[in-house]
């Protein structure tokens, strides 16, 4: 029986009488298809030169351009942390002075103003000190204005404003390193806005004497800004340490939101890779298309120093490209009127190129029905035709063993796939479900979550109650993946289960094991495990380690820790009769976390692992053991973002209460 004649590939029914070229549309002919290909080559020969330098020169625009913007941006967070550092310079020499003259009231404040008027850049600045700092006991809180700035001085302790219960003032006080506040509208200073660097002031022994701050109109920002609106096409933003929008091209906007609030209340989440880079404080570059498609901008933003100040500058691509794109609009419509006139010319080669093709069609379509043994014409011929005709002479005939080659393949490999399902439903059925055990007002919670990395894997988990109140636990992950691996698993879990039967010490259980495995190991696979056995009235655990990653402990006022454990070697290498054991106890809400290597090596898509400082912070200490599992492996392919999971993952949790008298579990 001819296996092909029925294959899905060859049902379709024939348009045309047997024996006869199929009509084929002109549209869908090959002439026709040969007639654009020749006239479209002509065409891309006219064309070439033109679009590879529009191309170029696109490119070169926007790099040029968006290099300049980098440059730009970089220059003018410059000058502004330069301004920011005199500000800064200012403030350590008020400091340094007063802490190397001791000055009394009068002295401190000529020495506050003779500071102030050696920097240009300050408006005004504020001495204020603990009671007992000053010879006459009695604290200071003195604003120096830099008059010719238009500020006046004020003695905020004579006007009965009391500066030691500000937000800002014990802030100040409390901070072991200056920062700038958000911009405000200062009445006294002449109706501008202001910005203040507050920094600590402390004695020469760390003592907490109180604090200077300096005001910076916001202006002087703007100035050293100003030069990055001359281009065409260029914004720039500055933004303020909580996010205020202090400079922007709107003036609707500048000093009255914040990047945050301005990307919720205008829609514009293309945005938020600033604001996240804003608010971490760092270098960022962000190609964006405004919500409404009408323009696509290159932004830059930069920390200025660790002021908490960011400048954005922000470039139009449309207003950089807008002359290059009407000399391309008008080589573009010189370009179709070339290509239409080359698709006319090579229209009659095509023509008596493919009328010996037709022929050839005829007899092909025979093949697209199943009709391997129908008569092949043209193979006569010497040229191109001929050569494609005995091509397909050669090809039916392999076609026909190939069809057959991939049914069986087919059928083969099905078999294959429900076979592995089988292992993995064998497997996945092979591993205890969780455990609780409670009683007398104590509790314990066991539960464990296993996702492998192919159809099967070598990472596993067991449970098991010695008694009521004892559980025994190991979490293992062998050296392969795959059915090897899932093999060794079986094999280590059952033997380890086995040497835990005959004593409940970890390290008996695990001295057994190394012996047992080493046994007929011709593969030299071999298998980290970590075991114990915990006493659930009393919260004590005993664990032992061969190679394994150390657990972690949770404790139950969120504090982690990763158990201090002498590791052995793994099982399988070699026999070890001496594995060391880690004895502790559990507090009541603590837990236990145990986990594989495919957890902590999880790699994203620019192959950096979750690593331990990951782990940590994703362990929720209110939550039980089904959801510490659960929720740490949702956190590693959140993190891995659709990356390929390279390892099996493996997780294992225990927690322990005791209900408080008078309280019911």
């Amino acid at each position: 029986m001819d296996r092909t004649a029925h294959h899905p590939a060859f049902e379709r029914p024939l348009a045309h009488a047997a024996g006869e070229p199929p009509v084929v549309p002109w549209q869908d002919s090959l002439r026709t298809r040969m007639m654009l290909w020749f006239g479209a080559l002509v065409g891309a020969l006219l064309a070439a030169g033109f679009i590879a330098a529009f191309a170029l020169a696109r490119q070169q625009i926007l790099s040029e351009a968006q290099e300049r913007t980098r440059y730009e941006a970089a220059q003018a967070t410059d000058r502004i942390r330069a301004a920011m550092a005199s500000v800064r310079i200012t403030g350590d020499g008020i400091i340094g002075l007063f802490n190397s003259l001791a000055p009394d009231r009068q002295d401190t404040v000529r020495l506050l103003e003779a500071m102030l008027d050696a920097d240009a850049s300050v408006a005004g600045g504020l001495i204020a000190l603990e009671p007992g700092v000053l010879p006459d006991g009695a604290p200071m809180a003195y604003y120096a204005g830099v008059t010719r700035r238009g500020v006046a001085d004020r003695d905020l302790i004579a006007s009965h404003y009391d500066v030691r219960v500000q937000p800002w003032y014990r802030r100040t006080l409390a901070a072991d390193t200056p920062w700038w506040s958000e911009p405000y509208f200062n009445e006294t200073a002449g109706g501008r806005w202001m910005t203040t660097l507050n920094m600590p002031l402390r004695g020469r022994d760390g003592a907490r004497l109180g604090m200077v701050s300096l005001d910076v109109p916001v202006a002087r920002w703007e100035e050293l800004v100003a030069p990055l609106r001359r281009i065409q096409g260029q914004r720039p933003a500055l933004f303020a340490p909580q996010g205020t929008v202090v400079l922007y091209a709107d003036d609707d906007i500048a000093l009255k939101t914040t990047l945050a609030r301005f990307i919720d209340a205008h829609a514009r989440p293309d945005l938020a890779p600033l604001e996240r880079a804003r608010a971490a404080r760092r270098r960022e570059e962000l190609t964006n298309t405004l919500p409404d498609g009408s323009e696509t901008r290159f932004s830059v933003i930069e920390p200025i120093g660790d002021s908490g100040w960011s400048l954005q500058l922000a470039l139009s691509h449309d207003a950089i490209l807008a002359d290059l794109e009407r000399i391309t609009w008008m080589l573009g419509a010189f370009a179709l009127v070339a290509l239409g006139l080359a698709t006319l010319a090579v229209r009659r080669l095509a023509r008596r190129i493919t009328n010996p093709l037709r022929d050839l069609t005829g007899s092909a379509s025979h093949f697209a029905a199943g009709e391997f043994d129908y008569p092949l014409r043209q193979t006569e011929r010497s040229d191109e035709v001929g050569v494609m005709a005995r091509a397909f002479d050669n090809a039916r005939g392999s076609i026909k063993r190939q069809m057959i080659e991939i049914e069986d393949m087919s059928t083969a490999r099905q078999k294959l796939e429900s076979e592995l399902g089988i292992a993995r439903d064998i497997q996945q059925a092979m591993l205890p479900a969780g455990r609780q055990l409670g009683e007398d007002g104590w509790r314990l919670q066991a539960h464990a979550l296993l996702e492998p990395a192919t159809a099967v894997g070598g990472d596993f988990y067991s449970f098991f109650e010695r008694d009521r109140h004892t559980l025994w636990f190991a979490i293992g992950d062998v050296s392969d993946k795959g059915v090897p691996a899932a093999l060794f698993m079986a094999r280590t879990a059952t033997v380890l289960e086995v040497a835990a039967g005959l004593d409940g010490s970890p390290e008996v259980a695990l001295k057994k094991a190394s012996r047992r495995l080493v046994q007929g190991n011709d593969t030299c696979m071999f298998a980290t495990v970590l075991c114990g056995v915990i006493d659930a009235r009393s919260g004590e655990l005993a664990l032992a380690s061969a190679g394994h990653d150390a657990p972690v402990l949770l404790r139950a006022d969120g504090r982690t820790e990763f158990v201090d454990l002498d590791n052995g070697p793994p099982l399988g290498i070699e026999t070890h009769e001496d594995y060391a054991v880690w004895h502790g106890r559990l507090q009541s809400g603590d837990a236990l976390v145990a986990y594989t290597d495919g957890v902590t090596e999880a790699m994203d898509g620019g192959n950096r692992p979750f690593g331990a400082e990951r782990l940590l912070a994703a362990l929720d200490a209110n939550a039980g053991a089904g959801d510490l599992c659960a929720s740490l492996v949702a956190d590693v392919h959140r993190f891995a973002a659709g990356a390929p999971q390279s390892d099996d993952i493996t997780v294992l949790a225990l927690r322990w209460t005791v209900a408080s008298p008078g309280t019911t579990e």
